[in-house]
């Protein structure tokens, strides 16, 4: 099977069928959203139960260290869809093997930098973050395996693995907790779970399995690698500030600042949807109008969450926290606002990435890092100031990013991540 016959032209599906099957996915992916959502709460719940204030802040600080050491899986998985979108030969093996290839440079970088990260966030010993590089070589293929799916609008089987992910990690999280394992311990059974899920994830490619092997098989990682600055901004920005707050705060305190933090993961993911839906049509030529539905639908689910978050403050800290954290109850509404800010910047970011440009993302890290270094030179002591830190970061890179990100006449005539294409007219008989 070719590539082009394994990823029909939206083209040749007729209107109605096109559009109930964008809502379809869209309502699956969204669900699977929510529900991972739950299940990373689900996970926080025991973890806030089980372990101490500063194993709490530990295992957090890891667990954002994970998701900071997986910027390469989005650039990979960004860099599938596209490639899946365009209709390219191949695309799924080069995906595949793109993946493989992307996570054993990853595994490196954090075995190299191991020795660094141990004393920064005040663990015990080299064994945690070792266990987070183990993860990477599955994270990265799985995240091919999402991008593929993506880019072929496979809407229902990529909730199903979202799905798959996120519970696999909050199973093993929880039952290493539930068993009095220790931070090592939860780091452990996290990184079984991910390698567990891997022959689930591959089973959707499993006819490109054994093309994508073949050693004369083209790669993106010179793409993907690329492209971690700009499209992988985001998770850094959405993960830095908790293994910040481990650094700068007590043990304690980090813990706190863990346990509020969910609010923020959850604004950021709640609304993630829309953009991994819409992706795919905003990688085509003339897609100004996924993106404002992408922008403007984002907007109102962050907008509503604030609202939300600042009647129900107390009741929410309860849920997600237990009695004990009910001091932090103001803070929900700051973290929700944190979280929905890098929302609204992520729309913007798979809107350059789908059009061959990186600016917002470097934006993004030129005031994560800004903030950052304000927080370590400040000497700041408490969640609040850590959170609202971020929160004027991420505010002056939304409005900038605007100005750079939003479409322009100019950009409405063709597809900026291809070259231009030059064509000769016939000459008059």
């Amino acid at each position: 099977m070719t590539q082009a016959e394994s990823v029909p032209s939206l083209d040749s599906i007729p209107p109605v069928r096109r559009k109930g099957r964008r809502h379809l996915g869209a309502g699956a992916v969204a669900v699977a959203t929510l529900v991972s959502n739950v299940l990373g709460y689900a996970l926080f719940l025991v973890l806030n139960r089980e372990l101490t204030s500063d194993d709490l802040g530990a295992v957090a600080s890891l667990l954002n260290l994970i998701t900071i050491a997986s910027v390469a899986a989005l650039s990979t998985q960004l860099v599938s869809a596209w490639r899946v979108a365009r209709q390219r030969v191949e695309a799924e093996a080069t995906a595949l093997r793109t993946g493989f290839l992307v996570g054993l440079i990853v595994t490196a970088v954090v075995i190299v930098l191991t020795p660094a990260l141990v004393p920064l966030l005040h663990l015990d010993g080299l064994t945690p973050v070792l266990l987070v590089a183990t993860l990477m070589v599955p994270t990265c293929v799985i995240a091919a395996v999402l991008g593929v799916l993506q880019g072929a609008e496979k809407f229902v089987a990529l909730a199903a693995l979202y799905v798959v992910v996120g519970s696999s990690r909050a199973v093993g999280g929880a039952a290493a907790a539930w068993l009095g394992w220790g931070v090592s311990g939860v780091m452990a059974l996290t990184s079984v779970a991910a390698w567990l899920v891997l022959p689930a994830a591959l089973w959707h490619v499993r006819d490109q399995l054994r093309r994508s092997l073949q050693p004369a098989l083209p790669t993106q990682v010179g793409r993907v690698l690329a492209g971690v600055a700009g499209t992988s901004a985001l998770l850094v920005a959405s993960a830095i500030d908790t293994p910040v707050a481990r650094h700068v705060l007590s043990g304690d305190d980090s813990g706190d600042y863990a346990v509020v933090s969910v609010f923020a993961k959850a604004a950021f993911w709640g609304p993630a949807f829309l953009a991994t839906v819409l992706y795919a049509r905003m990688s085509r030529a003339r897609a100004e109008r996924a993106f404002l539905l992408a922008l403007s639908g984002t907007g109102v689910i962050v907008a509503m969450g604030i609202v939300v978050s600042s009647v129900l403050d107390a009741s929410l800290i309860r849920i997600v926290g237990g009695a004990g954290y009910t001091h932090l109850a103001g803070q929900v509404p700051l973290f929700t606002a944190l979280g929905g800010a890098w929302a609204l910047i992520q729309v913007l970011v798979f809107w350059g990435a789908a059009r061959g440009r990186h600016a917002v993302g470097y934006l993004v890290w030129t005031g994560v890092g800004i903030a950052t270094l304000v927080v370590l030179l400040a000497g700041h002591e408490s969640v609040a100031s850590i959170a609202a830190t971020y929160l004027v970061a991420a505010a002056l890179v939304l409005l900038i990013g605007v100005v750079l990100g939003f479409p322009r006449r100019s950009s409405r005539t063709r597809d900026l991540s291809e070259p231009r294409r030059t064509t000769s007219a016939p000459l008059p008989r």
